[in-house]
């Protein structure tokens, strides 16, 4: 590659230094996470691919390496590299160039770095930044993803949600419920906390792994989001929802409901919220996944959702073949996270 072009195994405060800066987001919300620190030190099999000047990082594409299907967790440029001028343009350029044959030559087997099947990623529609690396790279939309909200400004206790730690009780069940999605990896899956209703007999019957995430909310999605985000913080009710300068939430994956039961999801999702004393779950999930397209019209989601609705992210994917396979994918919260 160009020498203005590295890659690394191992993150470097440089690097994190950038990832900390980016807001993603352009035409719709607009967020930046506020635990990039930590979670770039969580990613599973990372590589660093950075194009640098004079000690300074530019632009960053990370990828967690899962198998051979590699994804594509970060893609950050700097306020520099985003100026206007004759640079922009080379710099593009050179960017475009040397990506386009990075993403080429790992999918025809020469890249010493390990064997790549596929490259994926997930991307706003409406944001300009990840469509240009969308059709610039040649990556293609193979699914759609809902970003579901559900909030309580109050939310009720559940004696039967219980919390734990041991993915050992809980394994079989997840991989037997995932392992014909596609995309399903369970390194950060069996990451606890594990949340979980028992019945009667001992068994499972509610499912959730989860993890909390912190944001900065510059802007909400939806024609409003804008407003919206500078009146919230006056609003009784919805200022617990949503706290723009620091807005936590639970984010689960993996939920899995005996009958797809609405009622039972909802009990799930209110007793996490309660033990984690929240006030807000963001999941994501393939919108052709079974029990979200049972319950998207059942449960009652709350405040936020009425307000904003659910938002809609594409599945991208550069591949060497194309599969048949009919199966949602799977979504894993630390992607998102």
């Amino acid at each position: 590659m160009h020498a203005s072009f590295k890659i690394r195994e191992k993150e470097t405060p440089e690097i994190i230094g950038l990832l900390e800066l980016v807001t993603l987001g352009t035409n719709g919300a607009q967020y930046r996470h506020l635990d990039t620190a930590e979670r770039i030190k969580e990613a599973d099999n990372p590589l660093f691919l950075s194009m640098e000047r004079n000690n300074n990082v530019i632009s960053n594409v990370t990828f967690c390496r899962r198998a051979n299907h590699w994804y594509v967790r970060y893609f950050a440029f700097s306020l520099k590299f985003q100026s206007t001028g004759v640079k922009k343009s080379k710099g593009t350029s050179l960017l475009k160039k040397e990506l386009g044959d990075y993403f080429q030559s790992s999918l025809d087997g020469e890249n010493e770095r390990g064997n790549v099947d596929s490259f994926y990623a997930y991307i706003d529609p409406k944001n300009e930044k990840s469509l240009w690396m969308s059709q610039t790279f040649g990556f293609e939309t193979v699914g759609e993803i809902a970003t579901q909200t559900f909030s309580r400004v109050n939310p009720e206790a559940s004696l039967r949600v219980h919390k734990s730690e041991d993915w050992s009780e809980v394994k079989e069940l997840v991989e037997s419920r995932f392992k014909n999605y596609h995309y399903f990896f369970s390194e950060q899956t069996s990451k606890p906390p594990f949340y979980l209703i028992k019945d009667e007999n001992g068994e499972i019957i509610a499912f959730a792994k989860g993890s909390i995430s912190t944001w900065e909310i510059k802007r909400l999605p939806g024609k409003a989001g804008g407003l919206l985000t500078k009146i919230i913080p006056f609003i009784p009710g919805f200022n617990r929802l949503i706290r723009p300068k620091r807005n936590v939430c639970v984010v689960p994956e993996a939920v899995i409901v005996k009958d797809n039961n609405p009622e039972l999801l909802a009990e799930l999702f209110q007793g996490i919220l309660k033990l984690e004393n929240k006030n807000l779950i963001l999941w994501w999930t393939d919108v052709n996944d079974n029990l979200y397209s049972k319950v998207k019209d059942e449960v009652k989601w709350g405040l936020l959702h009425k307000v904003i609705g659910v938002s809609k992210a594409n599945i991208v994917q550069r591949s060497n073949t194309k599969s048949t396979s009919k199966q949602p994918f799977y979504t894993s919260g630390f992607d998102f996270i």
